[in-house]
């Protein structure tokens, strides 16, 4: 039921724009006020199209268009450009230089991958697509964690935007430790058809494709892509194999001047093997390695499709409505019995009206509300220790509505910046929620200097596990989900300063951190259930280092600290995090020694991390895992520059781990040397 009046409150909220359009004979005296209104915004707006042309913009840091070296957070981008020269496609791996993000990933391509940033939980993690959230509903934390492995990037893919620290004011539950968005390319006139191959050791094809054409009035893009390896062994006798077929589409129309309707979709269909046990220790504990298991594999599927409407009133005023709906799918093959199988099923309904009024030069107000609906459906098999398979269903859905509230100021020539907002939460199952923020920037143009300041409250609804979920026992359901579970909360807290030389050829960054994580919400194995028992606190700082002396050569490092720990009792004495390394160092080296050729080479090393192991006698081990270093190479030779119908033909080749480092992650062993070549071709 609620699925319908999602959809009905979608298409009421796009034909409320629909009443603006004027008579036709009002249509003269339109066009001389709109020409009027024109000719005003072009001169507020003049001094930020002269700072936006010469750096890029984001949205993710004030869900407006800001030039990066104007907004008060700490946001890091990686772009297309930044994708071609490291011939890498993986979107984790493409944003694991950052400062701040830190990557887990348990095994070779589509293993369980994680994101963490500033060292809190992964289920602080919020990821968009295209501005609209991407979630699993079916997820224990109803986050993407069981997704990321599949984010292989599509060939329209513009940027990606990583906004660090609680910024649930802007992006509701969830974002407590920051968001993910990824921004694909839009409005590309023209036509663009591209093919990408890349060829590797163990069988391995991952393909790209790209098919669009755009004019000034509308725009079509549609992106394949596939990737299939045999997977390592790791001593077994059966490959980690994986398979995902994705796709991903843009479609956008000018309804008139100023009026604009867009379509997005992302979409991911994957299969991969499982481990036949988890890592443990043997009795000199030492590592068990994991082998893949021939008899059980997961199935996955991960669609969003979104809707856009955009709409600039007048110079003061725009507003869009956005709506998607995702869909999830896991499920789980635990042997080749037919009916010995696990399915977890979610849906997300998401409708949001956004309205930005440009008061004047100093000030911008962002105002509106949204609505999520989750819907979870799971199914076990009621017995089968004694072959009993017959399915049991788990079906829940709610909902909430949020409304929001942002203030922009900018003063003294566009050098002190001010930014404030609140978030009302209204969950169906829940007490309302208020949360806020408020941070600060000021450039010192003389000096090309900058300092920002960031303080946030967060907050984090229960998933519909955390609270229904359960599981089939021997026949019996057994409950761990808790209806008492009240929403996590958080503290955030960070200050930074920028600093430019040589006419921006050399930046560098620094910026303290802390969050605090109150009503934690964790599995409690004594009581079978989930329970608000933690404290939870991660503090550090993450320093960037990046420097263009020329255009033949960049150089960047950055560096993440981040102290991650908890209490699972407030009289309790603090416990370190597992999985994750204190200490990140990356390097990323890009240089065109000739004309045609680029290459890169990136560093990255990691401190020790613990892990929880159980040994053979079933004792719970906190196991230290050694700290390591890798080595990844790229070179890309463009063979043919706009020779017949040739646009561009380029020859890669890639190495990933070229030290051949054996080492594991959370346990699970990594893949040794990996080398990668191929084939780009642009028409």
């Amino acid at each position: 039921m609620k699925r319908y009046f999602v959809a009905v409150l979608a298409v009421f909220c796009l034909m409320i724009p629909l009443h603006s359009v004027p008579a036709q004979e009002n249509e003269e005296v339109t066009a001389n006020s709109a020409e009027q209104e024109k000719s005003g915004k072009d001169e507020k707006e003049a001094s930020v199209k002269e700072t936006a042309a010469l750096e890029p913009m984001v949205v993710t840091a004030t869900r407006t268009e800001t030039p990066l070296s104007e907004v008060t957070k700490s946001v890091s981008v990686v772009d297309r450009e930044d994708r071609a020269v490291r011939e890498q496609y993986y979107i984790p791996e493409l944003i694991d230089t950052l400062p701040g993000v830190i990557m887990e990933r348990n095994g070779g391509p589509g293993q369980f991958t994680n994101i963490s940033i500033r060292g809190a939980g992964a289920q602080y993690t919020q990821f968009q697509y295209n501005g609209m959230p991407l979630r699993d509903a079916a997820d224990t934390q109803h986050t993407l964690q069981y997704f990321i492995g599949d984010l292989q990037s599509a060939s329209n893919l513009d940027r990606i935007e990583v906004l660090k620290g609680t910024n649930s004011t802007l992006y509701g539950t969830q974002a407590m430790g920051g968001v993910i968005n990824i921004i694909p390319e839009r409005w590309r006139e023209g036509l663009t058809v591209s093919l990408r191959n890349e060829m590797g050791e163990y069988n391995t094809f991952i393909e790209n494709g790209r098919f669009a054409y755009g004019q000034e009035k509308y725009y079509i893009d549609l992106d394949p892509l596939y990737t299939t390896t045999d997977g390592v062994k790791n001593g077994g006798k059966y490959g980690y194999y994986y398979e995902n077929l994705g796709f991903t589409a843009g479609a956008g129309v000018k309804l008139r001047d100023d009026m604009t309707l867009e379509l997005s979709n992302i979409m991911y269909d994957s299969d991969l093997a499982m481990s036949e046990h988890n890592p443990s220790l043997d009795k000199n504990y030492q590592l068990v390695k994991n082998v893949a298991d021939p008899n059980s594999h997961r199935e996955s599927f991960l669609n969003q499709t979104g809707l856009n409407f955009n709409h600039q009133v007048c110079s003061m005023w725009d507003y869009s409505v956005k709506a998607s709906y995702g869909e999830t799918e896991r499920h789980y093959f635990w042997s080749k019995i037919s009916g010995d199988r696990s399915n977890y099923d979610g849906s997300t309904s998401y409708v949001e009206m956004q309205h930005n009024v440009h008061a004047t030069e100093w000030l911008t107000l962002t105002m509106g509300m949204d609505y999520e609906g989750a819907s979870y459906d799971g199914r076990e098999p009621l017995d089968p220790g004694s072959g009993i398979y017959d399915p049991v269903d788990f079906d829940y859905d709610w909902g909430g509505y949020d409304l929001f509230g942002q203030a922009q100021f900018a003063f003294f020539d566009r050098s002190l910046f001010f930014t404030g907002g609140l978030r009302y939460n209204d969950h169906e199952e829940f007490d309302s929620k208020v949360v806020g923020e408020v941070s600060a920037a000021y450039i010192f143009k003389q000096t090309d200097t900058k300092i920002h300041s960031h303080f946030g409250t967060g907050y984090r609804t229960p998933s519909l596990y955390e609270i229904y979920g359960g599981y089939i026992f021997m026949g019996q359901l057994i409950t761990v989900g808790n209806p008492d579970l009240e929403p996590e909360e958080s503290t955030s807290y960070e200050f930074g300063i920028s600093q430019y030389f040589l006419d921006k050829k050399i930046e560098l960054g620094l910026t303290w951190f802390h969050i605090d994580f109150d009503d934690q919400i964790a599995y409690d194995g004594f009581a079978n259930q989930y329970v608000n028992a933690k404290e939870a606190q991660t503090q550090g700082v993450e320093a960037s280092f990046l420097t263009r002396p020329c255009k033949y050569f960049s150089f960047g490092a950055a560096y993440t600290y981040a102290d991650s720990k908890y209490k699972n009792d407030p009289t309790d004495a603090w416990i370190r995090k597992e999985y994750l390394p204190r200490n990140k160092l990356s390097f990323i080296l890009e240089t065109y020694p000739l004309e045609r050729l680029s290459m890169s080479a990136k560093i990255t090393w990691q401190d020790e991390k613990i892990v929880p192991l159980y040994d053979p006698y079933w004792n719970k081990i906190r196991w230290e895992e050694d700290s390591v270093a890798t080595v990844d190479l790229a070179a890309t030779y463009k063979v043919l520059k706009d020779y017949k119908f040739f646009k561009d033909l380029d020859l890669f080749m890639k190495v990933e781990n070229l030290m051949d480092e054996n080492y594991s992650e959370g346990g699970y062993t990594m893949p040794g040397r990996w080398v990668y070549g191929g084939l780009k071709m642009v028409f």
